[in-house]
Formats: C-alpha cells, sequence, structure tokens
C-alpha cells in the first residue's frame, strides 16, 4: 500500500514541473515518428504564443529566409567532399594505418571552410531572430523564456508561459487534499518526492543544499499550506509557490530569447505548420 501510495504521490505532483520535456528521439524511432512529435511540439509553441496572423507571417517569412541560408550553406560546404575524406579516415583507422599528412590537411581545409559558414550563418539566424522578438508582446517572450518542448501540456496548463504558480499551486491544492494520517504517515516520503521533482527543474544543474535541512524546510512550508484555511490559501497561494521554488530557481540560468527563437521559430520544421495555419484561418 505505501509503495502504490508514493507513487501516486509522484503524479499528484507533476505540476511543480510544468510542461513535461518530451521524450528524446529513439535511435530506433521511424522518422516520420520523430518529424511527427517535432510538428506537436512546434504546434504547442506556436498556440501557446497566441501569435496573430501578422505575427505568423513574419516568423514564416524569417523562417524561409533561414531555411535558403541552410540550404546556401550545404551547398558550399561541399558535404560529398567532406564525407568521401571521412570515409578515408574511417578506413585509415580500422586497418590501423597512420593517418596520411595529405589526408589530413583536406580534412582541416573542409573543416576550416565548414566552421566558417556555419559561424556566417549562426550570426546571420540570429539577427533574424533578433527580428521576430521585436514583434513580439512581452507576454509572449515570458512565453518563450518558460518553453520546454512537449508533447501534451500538463492538465490545466493550455497555454505555455503560464505564471508558475498556476502548476506549483495545483500541487499545493493536491497536497491539501490528503486525508491527514495519511499525511501523518507519508510527510517525509511526500518531502522527498516533492524535492527530487523540484530538483528536476534545474535539469541537471550543480544544487548546494543541506538535504536534510531541505526536507525539514519543504515539510514545514508543506504544513503550513495544510493548516491554511481555504480563503487563506488562494489568499497565499503564489507566494508560497514562490516560497517553494526559490532556491531551485535561482540556480536556473537566464534564458537568452534570442536563441531560443531561433531554435524554434527558425526550424525548418515550422514553415508548413505555419503555411497550414494560416490557410485555415483563410489568410
Amino acid at each position: 500500500m505505501k509503495r502504490w501510495f508514493i507513487v501516486w504521490i509522484g503524479f499528484l505532483l507533476l505540476p511543480l514541473l510544468g510542461c513535461q520535456p518530451a521524450l528524446s528521439a529513439n535511435a530506433q524511432s521511424p522518422p516520420e515518428t520523430v518529424d511527427l512529435r517535432r510538428q506537436v511540439q512546434l504546434l504547442n509553441l506556436i498556440n501557446g504564443l497566441e501569435l496573430t496572423s501578422e505575427q505568423m507571417r513574419f516568423v514564416l517569412e524569417k523562417a524561409q529566409a533561414a531555411q535558403e541560408m541552410r540550404e546556401e550553406w550545404k551547398a558550399e560546404a561541399d558535404a560529398e567532399e567532406l564525407t568521401a575524406v571521412l570515409e578515408e579516415l574511417r578506413e585509415a583507422l580500422m586497418q590501423g594505418e597512420n593517418i596520411s599528412q595529405e589526408l589530413k590537411e583536406r580534412y582541416w581545409g573542409l573543416h576550416r571552410g565548414s566552421k566558417g559558414l556555419m559561424e556566417e550563418y549562426q550570426e546571420e539566424a540570429t539577427r533574424l531572430a533578433q527580428e521576430i522578438e521585436a514583434v513580439l508582446e512581452e507576454h509572449q517572450l515570458y512565453a518563450l523564456e518558460q518553453y520546454v518542448p512537449c508533447i501534451i501540456p500538463p492538465e490545466g496548463e493550455l497555454r505555455i508561459g503560464q505564471a508558475q504558480g498556476a502548476g506549483g499551486g495545483a500541487a499545493l491544492e493536491r497536497l491539501r487534499a490528503i486525508p491527514d494520517d495519511r499525511f501523518e504517515r507519508h510527510k517525509e516520503d511526500i518531502a522527498r518526492q516533492v524535492m527530487e521533482r523540484l530538483e528536476e527543474r534545474v535539469h541537471g544543474r550543480v544544487l548546494i543544499l543541506d538535504e536534510e535541512d531541505e526536507l525539514n524546510r519543504i515539510l514545514d512550508l508543506m504544513e503550513r499550506a495544510r493548516a491554511l484555511s481555504d480563503v487563506d490559501f488562494e489568499l497565499r497561494r503564489e507566494a508560497l509557490v514562490e516560497e517553494l521554488l526559490e532556491p531551485y530557481d535561482a540556480a536556473r540560468p537566464e534564458p537568452d530569447v534570442t536563441a531560443i527563437i531561433a531554435r524554434h521559430l527558425l526550424d525548418p520544421a515550422i514553415i508548413p505548420l505555419l503555411e497550414e495555419k494560416l490557410a485555415l484561418a483563410g489568410e
């Protein structure tokens, strides 16, 4: 019974993480599945940003420009020659042979050329991303800062960038609903589950916390939240969530909105999605 209850608590605390990261594409995943997964992630982003038709057209124009640059870069990068050189390197290494000076020079020449072209592309992509950033509203920029690619946003979080109190507040509300006797029996386990969920928010970044002190801090906050009346809880909900998340959010890096735009809104996969969205809107 205890094991089942702790698993259930894990599901109960999922809102603390917000939008769940999509699973990385497995090497065995069919290409069409990977493509569909990316389309769903981008549609969640498009819908969550609530882009106007004008903004969608603008993003589409910049994404198409980025795609043209990408194709030009591929054409100039001489991918076939690089592949041929890499195959020769592989064969030499497979045979246990020394790599000839001529082969080394061919590789480094191609590598330097590709690196230079990539730097040019990245500079231009940054410029395009900054142009998109300039036409977005403050709430849309905030949404991008909070964006985590996902397949299905958590229930009740229909738009990305929802205030952090929404997911955390829902988790605290569910904790308040646990019967007193069960909470008393399992509160240490619940506090540990909360801590583990919160640690996932920092995506592997080192978090310097005394574990015992942190568990006591979380337990104290949970007990204070449970002791409040319904009215007082509604008034204190956001402050409690901020208090709960503070040491974890402090460990998260400042988001680079320009880089996020370049990574997602300039993704070539977004082009047909925006075209279809605009067509459905009669644009």
